[in-house]
């Protein structure tokens, strides 16, 4: 359907899907902070019945117009494997995302996690054998050095979730280059549904053996931050799916999650940024711009 259209409404689409996506996006690592506050529940809480709900009512909707076939049924048993496969890992990445906003401002916490497209970079060239030019390396080193001036080198001292938070971009990039490579015809929807089926199973699980009592307020922000998270996942993989060759002009827009965490963390937690960290910003939003423009597979 999405060959029917001309190139610059596809490009316009993904701008205007990628400018939904990224406010989910930090709609929903504002809604894990405000919540981390709360002692009364634990992370397996928040997931299980945040997530629970919106899986339900995805899966009616495909029943109802009836694609459940086409969404969630493939011939590779790769495709099933990897979403999984994934799933399983991003509990523990997700524990880390949880306490880590606990412990991190929203606006350190979401520029570490957008140095992902320079790990993507480095796994690239682990993985797929491609070579790093000394022009990618220091647009490597200007990504780091944004981060280093975002986060300040006391905190790297002082404290580790930074470089847990490094750790899940990492992750994140690891697991974006090994779904490229052997995935085969997975369907975005489809995908999302097995990447975060396990997370739910098991944190439904988790919640029935330790059960809480949740006040009102916590269940509005609990079911509003698993719907943005539900539907960020969506997004994100329906982002990828039609954009195609023209990804390389569609990706950059992702570093509005920058923005919109600045925004909401300022709003919310009375976040400020410095001149340091808006000039480390400045540093990340080029660095990963040039990494994106540069890639040889996006120019593919």
């Amino acid at each position: 359907m999405f060959k029917l259209i001309s190139s610059n409404k596809i490009i316009f689409l993904g701008i205007f899907l990628v400018t939904i996506q990224t406010f989910f996006g930090a709609s929903f690592d504002t809604a894990t902070k405000f919540l981390g506050s709360n002692n009364n529940f634990l992370w397996y809480h928040y997931y299980a019945l945040g997530l629970s709900l919106p899986m339900i009512l995805f899966i009616f909707f495909l029943v109802m117009i009836r694609s459940v076939k086409k969404n969630l049924i493939f011939e590779n048993k790769i495709d099933y494997f990897l979403p999984l496969f994934r799933g399983f890992t991003f509990i523990p990445v997700l524990v880390i995302i949880y306490y880590s906003l606990k412990q991190i401002p929203l606006n350190i916490f979401t520029p570490i996690i957008m140095t992902t497209p320079f790990f993507l970079l480095i796994w690239s060239s682990i993985l797929q054998k491609e070579i790093i030019s000394l022009k990618h390396w220091a647009i490597l080193i200007i990504g780091f050095a944004g981060t280093i001036l975002i986060a300040k080198p006391t905190m790297f001292q002082t404290n580790i979730f930074i470089y847990l938070v490094f750790l899940v971009a990492a992750y994140n990039a690891l697991t974006s280059v090994i779904v490229s490579k052997f995935s085969k015809n997975a369907t975005a929807l489809g995908y999302a549904f097995y990447n975060l089926l396990p997370l739910i199973l098991f944190c439904i699980i988790l919640s029935v053996i330790d059960p809480v009592k949740l006040i009102k307020n916590d269940l509005v922000v609990i079911f509003t931050g698993g719907f943005l998270l539900f539907f960020a996942s969506l997004l994100f993989n329906f982002i990828f799916h039609i954009s195609g060759k023209f990804t390389r002009f569609i990706s950059p827009f992702f570093f509005l999650q920058l923005i919109w965490a600045s925004i909401l963390g300022n709003i919310f937690f009375s976040e400020i940024l410095d001149n340091l960290s808006l000039l480390g910003m400045v540093f990340i939003v080029v660095s990963g711009t040039l990494t994106i423009m540069n890639s040889k597979k996006n120019f593919k």
